[in-house]
């Protein structure tokens, strides 16, 4: 029976390994990759790139942009568009909704039964990668909330 027990953990462990490896990259959109072509003034504001997903072909992705607007609270849609790289997507917020204001983007990702996420501040030239942060779950209201308030500490 020992036997057994063994075979079965040594049987999940590379599963468990796998889904505990998976995590989101942000980074500019040309971190997209070759042949994608990004118009600073309209185009995608940063790119995601899924690691360590083995099964990319039902990995999913979504995300919202989460702000404040003279003291109210809002949000907005995002764009996102897979690029020609598998596990890689450009992200949008819409500009006619997060041009005032202090913004950021709650990403959130599953691969199979792993999931990750991130909160990426959006600042006036765009993403501010120094301040994203990347979370092995999707992240909560409470992070959220946090980050626009930290963000929009003078500053900041």
């Amino acid at each position: 029976m020992e036997m057994v027990k063994l075979v079965l953990a040594c049987a999940l462990l590379p599963a468990a390994a796998s889904a505990a490896g998976f995590s989101l990259t942000i980074g500019p959109p040309v971190a997209a990759g070759a042949g994608i072509k990004v118009v600073k003034s309209k185009g995608p504001a940063f790119a995601v790139r899924l690691e360590e997903c083995d099964a990319l072909e039902t990995a999913q992705v979504g995300g919202t942009a989460e702000g404040t607007v003279d003291g109210e609270r809002r949000s907005a849609s995002v764009t996102i568009t897979a690029t020609g790289s598998p596990g890689v997507y450009l992200l949008s917020p819409a500009a006619d909704q997060t041009s005032q204001g202090v913004w950021v983007v709650s990403v959130s990702a599953t691969c199979g039964k792993a999931k990750a996420g991130a909160i990426v501040p959006m600042g006036p030239q765009g993403f501010v990668r120094e301040r994203t942060k990347t979370l092995p779950r999707a992240a909560t209201k409470a992070e959220i909330d946090a980050t626009l308030k930290e963000f929009q500490a003078p500053g900041k």
